[in-house]
């Protein structure tokens, strides 16, 4: 039972005070009614309404979060793009190219055109670059607007796609320069929110490893640290830097005295039923997958959990699905996971368990029993029920999967469909018809959407918190058997 009176761990209020700074203008519209009012915005109706039920969310709904997200956090995010160029101008010109600095200048100049775009709330474009992806973009927007019945718009059609659309855009920018195509202008903020965070990376080492190393552990032991793991690896989530509007957000405190203080924030937790379904698959050269989200502290603590599924015969091939191109300021790409493996081989003054980890972790790759696996469809803007029909090779490779991790809070809403569901509607009647295989789904709750709860427990989260469902402080595991 949701313990009422129970605050938030002093550790976790300060990162969480400057995320709700961001949401406190929200506070007083979360249990106003419909009032039927609306305001027009460039031909697109915007309802002084909440997000009613069983539709997608949308900034249509001005009393949601998903208005403000594209009315100020989207142009917030692009405004500090613009900042970041601008202040690193003389970096990237000096490791791309001497002729880069126009480049940059041109980006610069385009990112705040891209803002100025969403705050007026033009037409989404289509786009023009030669990337893997364009013919599949376009003919979802093309298909988007023939089933609305109206070009697409920032603030009239799902939530879901005009924030995918966004981080593309920002993509195609690079993509049509000359000399920056390859560039990751999230890759600084990335990192540094890992170094910022390694002396929490060797907290959890030091406690990691002398478990990856005791044979003598009985099965309820084993147990005990998965579930454990299995915590660390849902709060991890909280560090994402779409959310505190492309900053970089650092683990700096005591991760295993923050798990256990964290008990009851967790609204649904699964945890027995995965552990279930692991024990039943051990010693049976399973491949589990994890669907990354951030890098940084999240993905140390994926490196983690893997470790220990690999150590422990619950698989004997794990693959992590990465993006294939900069994805809402920190998601994990290839060349995160490798450099995120390198600096710790290098971390030693942390924790000589860092390196450790480090050389493990590589040793894992180079053996083929971990793989790092970019695909495009991580960054298109369907819903997962619609990956089968997609993308089907994908779809049957997740199949191949014994368990498939489901890693924050852009996987979740991509799991539910992007639908302002019921909260006690089913998680497993919210997938849709996603079933490729076993589904696990870590995610601290950043988004509205919020499916499997008990009755009266999101009542008794509001109750306690009206940003409940905003600022990441409450955490979901759910799972779901094919």
């Amino acid at each position: 039972m949701l313990n009422s009176s129970r605050a938030l761990p002093l550790e976790v209020e300060e990162w969480s005070l400057r995320l709700r700074i961001t949401v406190e203008w929200i506070c007083p519209f979360l249990n106003v009614t419909s009032s039927g009012q609306s305001v027009n915005m460039s031909s697109t109706v915007v309802m002084d309404v909440v997000t009613p039920v069983g539709v997608q969310l949308s900034a249509k709904y001005k009393k949601s979060f998903a208005y403000f997200t594209v009315n100020e956090r989207l142009p917030a995010i692009l405004f500090k793009c613009a900042q970041d160029l601008k202040s690193n101008i003389d970096e990237i010109a000096q490791f791309h190219s001497k002729n880069a600095e126009q480049d940059v200048e041109i980006a610069i100049k385009s990112v705040l055109e891209l803002k100025d775009e969403i705050k007026s709330n033009k037409p989404l474009s289509h786009f023009t670059s030669n990337g893997s992806d364009v013919s599949l973009w376009n003919q979802f927007l093309e298909r988007q607007a023939q089933k609305e019945g109206e070009s697409l718009k920032w603030f009239n059609t799902v939530w879901l796609y005009v924030e995918c659309y966004m981080y593309r855009r920002v993509r195609q920018i690079f993509e049509l320069s000359s000399t920056l195509k390859s560039y990751d202008h999230y890759q600084k903020t990335k990192e540094s929110s890992l170094l910022a965070s390694l002396d929490a990376c060797a907290t959890l080492s030091n406690h990691l490893i002398p478990q990856l190393k005791n044979p003598a552990l009985s099965e309820e032991q084993i147990k005990e640290q998965l579930i454990k793991l299995l915590k660390l690896n849902l709060w991890g989530n909280r560090f994402d830097m779409s959310i505190s509007l492309g900053s970089a957000s650092a683990a700096t405190s005591d991760p295993l005295t923050l798990v256990n203080q964290l008990e009851d924030f967790i609204l649904a937790d699964d945890s027995l039923k995965i552990w279930s379904k692991l024990l039943d698959i051990r010693n049976k050269n399973s491949t589990i997958d994890f669907v990354c989200d951030n890098a940084g502290y999240e993905l140390f603590t994926d490196l983690c959990l893997a470790d220990f599924l690999v150590t422990y015969g619950f698989a004997s091939r794990i693959r992590f699905h990465v993006k294939v191109l900069p994805w809402f300021v920190s998601d994990a790409m290839v060349h995160d996971v490798t450099w995120t493996i390198d600096t710790l081989k290098n971390a030693g003054v942390h924790s000589d368990r860092l390196p450790e980890l480090g050389s493990r972790w590589k040793n894992y790759i180079d053996s083929d029993a971990w793989e790092l696996i970019p695909s495009d469809f991580w960054t298109l803007p369907y819903e997962y029920w619609a990956m089968k029909e997609v993308d089907s090779k994908l779809y049957s490779k997740l199949c191949e999967a014994a368990v498939i991790f489901f890693k924050g809070d852009l996987n979740y809403r991509k799991l539910m469909g992007e639908v302002n569901w019921l909260a006690t509607e089913s998680f497993h009647n919210a997938l849709q018809g996603f079933h490729p295989s076993n589904i696990a789904a870590l995610r601290t709750i950043k988004a509205d959407v919020v499916s499997g709860l008990k009755p009266g427990l999101a009542e008794a989260a509001a109750a306690r918190d009206p940003q409940w469902n905003f600022a990441g402080d409450y955490g979901l595991i759910q799972y779901d058997g094919k």
